[in-house]
């Protein structure tokens, strides 16, 4: 017997307490008012007008808590026409076409938000078949699914709080819709960017500009989840952005490299259920070559009038030293910029370029006892994740990235005869000393060097993948990431990577003894400790004030938007 949009004796559905709050509906991936079989593939029986309309009503109220009115006001629209209400139809039209006139956003919502409430109303059109507790019963041998954003269950609230935040939130979004304008703090849905690339792929269409730099984001200062509305968002600043002498993408107002979407996808396979979880590089010398110098250290005499022959000798004899990287593919960006990034900071520690004022080489930094009787030292500097505290908002929806976000790390290793390094776990002053102010003075390094500002924007990035991850906050937002998963058709650009780069060594005469310096370390990323560490993660409600400026709805069929100003 079908379901009908009359009372039935005993089956009514009773709106209890609970059910004020809500009519939950059985649902699965298929779309509204298909039938599952309970032992064959038949069509689904054509559902009475009344309840076809019904249905559209519910999709429209959903819509709206969830601030996609455009949505809403469609669906409202079908609703009145299938059981020829056409003077609702026509004022919910007038209602969209002002949707459309203005993107998506308007200044007063007052009219299509009394419609919704007034055509979402409990009549008794929408009382179903089911028992006197109020649960659904099948429908003939199937059941009745919804349609995949709704997500698990269609949630309809009775008492209109859910529905009049949806329209506050959505009267005082931002209204930007110039993705070259400067912004404090611009946002991106994940979900949703995934659903436009696709959207571009299915259309055959390339990925347009303003999608590959991640509408010009420079930074990612916050990440949010927002369940109501499926969204899972990142933010920082952002703003135009040009190309530099080098090719890099760069923001024109300060220069840093904006963030890319290569990067973004990369990460988000590397933290992923299937991925390796961490990403990492090393520039180390062989092993044949590092002996070969030990040799030519002791028994050469280096005074201040040899040292530059010495040096070139010393750079010849180590040649070219093995780079190897992991953890993400080695013909990524990723691996393109961790492995830049280390070199140069290889070459800021024994002298061989500049680094931001406050740095200095270990050369600079070696004392008394570092200098007297040292013929060569093998010195190792790496460079990992060095978050001060992650804030969150008290529902751990709302995250914010603070403090030096890379920390550098050193370690005196001791060189056998045979060539062979090993570690001692500790560092001599002028080592540690180096990797001290190397970090502290990384950010002053960061706003003149687009390469360690690269390298940041990728810490972030893997941050923010690590924690969604980590957290499982796509099961919170209702979203199963496709495009962003390896196996995808979306295809990364690849980039030559070097498999071998030249030695990075110095020497400097002191008077009373005189230093080799050969240089071995990279740069190592492994998230999961940070994310599974709850000491690393502060709580602190003003967060909780941002993702209020930063909430999606009103943002129509946008995945980028601007935050609110309130």
């Amino acid at each position: 017997m079908p379901l009908s949009s009359k009372p039935v004796s005993g089956l009514r559905l009773r709106w209890s307490r609970l059910l004020q709050r809500s009519v939950l509906v059985a649902c699965s991936a298929a779309t509204i008012g298909t039938h599952v079989s309970a032992g064959d593939n038949e069509a689904a029986p054509t559902l009475p007008p009344l309840m076809q309309s019904s249905k559209l009503r519910l999709e429209a109220r959903l819509a709206a808590e969830q601030g996609d009115f455009l949505k809403a006001a469609t669906s409202l629209e079908q609703a009145a026409l299938i059981v020829g209400d056409r003077e609702t139809a026509a004022r919910v039209s007038a209602d969209r076409e002002q949707l459309n006139a203005n993107g998506g956003s308007m200044a007063d919502f007052s009219s299509l938000m009394t419609l919704i409430m007034e055509q979402t109303s409990p009549p008794a059109e929408w009382i179903m078949q089911g028992d006197e507790t109020g649960s659904m019963t099948p429908y003939m041998q199937g059941v009745f699914v919804g349609a995949p954003a709704m997500a698990g269950a269609l949630l309809m609230t009775l008492d209109n709080s859910r529905l009049t935040t949806a329209f506050e939130l959505a009267r005082t979004a931002n209204s930007n819709r110039d993705v070259h304008e400067t912004a404090d703090l611009r946002l991106v849905s994940l979900p949703r960017l995934e659903r436009h690339i696709a959207a571009l792929q299915a259309a055959g269409e390339p990925v347009p500009a303003d999608v590959t730099v991640l509408a010009g984001l420079t930074e990612v200062e916050f990440l949010f989840v927002f369940p109501d509305t499926g969204d899972v968002v990142i933010g920082g600043p952002a703003g135009d952005w040009t190309a530099d002498a080098s090719g890099r993408t760069v923001n024109v107002n300060s220069n840093r490299p904006t963030l890319q979407l290569d990067d973004l996808v990369t990460l988000s396979r590397t933290f992923s259920g299937g991925g390796r979880g961490f990403f990492m590089c090393t520039i180390d010398p062989k092993v044949d070559q590092v002996r070969a110098v030990k040799e030519f250290a002791a028994n050469t005499q280096l005074t201040a009038g040899n040292v530059r022959q010495v040096t070139e000798k010393l750079e010849q004899t180590l040649g070219l030293q093995n780079v190897t990287v992991m953890g993400v593919p080695t013909d990524s960006r990723v691996a393109s910029v961790i492995v830049d990034a280390d070199y140069q900071m290889k070459l800021i520690g024994i002298g061989r370029r500049e680094g931001a004022e406050g740095m200095k080489s270990y050369f600079e930094l070696a004392g008394r006892s570092e200098r007297n009787g040292a013929t060569m030292d093998a010195l190792r500097w790496w460079m990992t994740v060095g978050y001060d505290a992650i804030h969150v908002s008290p529902d751990r929806r709302a995250f914010e990235f603070t403090g030096r976000s890379i920390r550098c790390q050193s370690e005196n290793q001791l060189v056998d005869s045979d060539g062979t390094r090993k570690a001692t776990g500790k560092a001599d002053g002028a080592n540690a000393e180096f990797a001290r102010l190397f970090t502290e003075n990384l950010p002053e390094l960061a706003e003149k060097d687009a390469v360690f500002a690269d390298l940041q924007n990728i810490f972030d990035l893997a941050l923010a993948t690590a924690i969604v991850n980590s957290l499982d906050l796509q099961r919170q937002a209702g979203w199963k990431p496709e495009v962003f998963t390896a196996g995808s058709q979306f295809e990364t650009q690849t980039v030559d990577v070097p498999k071998e780069l030249m030695t990075a060594a110095n020497s400097r005469v002191y008077r009373g003894g005189s230093i080799v310096v050969q240089v071995a370390g990279g740069i190592r990323v492994d998230l999961r400790d940070v994310v599974s560490n709850p000491a690393n993660f502060e709580v602190t409600p003003e967060v909780s004030g941002r993702a209020l400026n930063a909430d999606p709805r009103g943002q129509s069929g946008r995945w980028w938007w601007d935050a609110a100003v309130r």
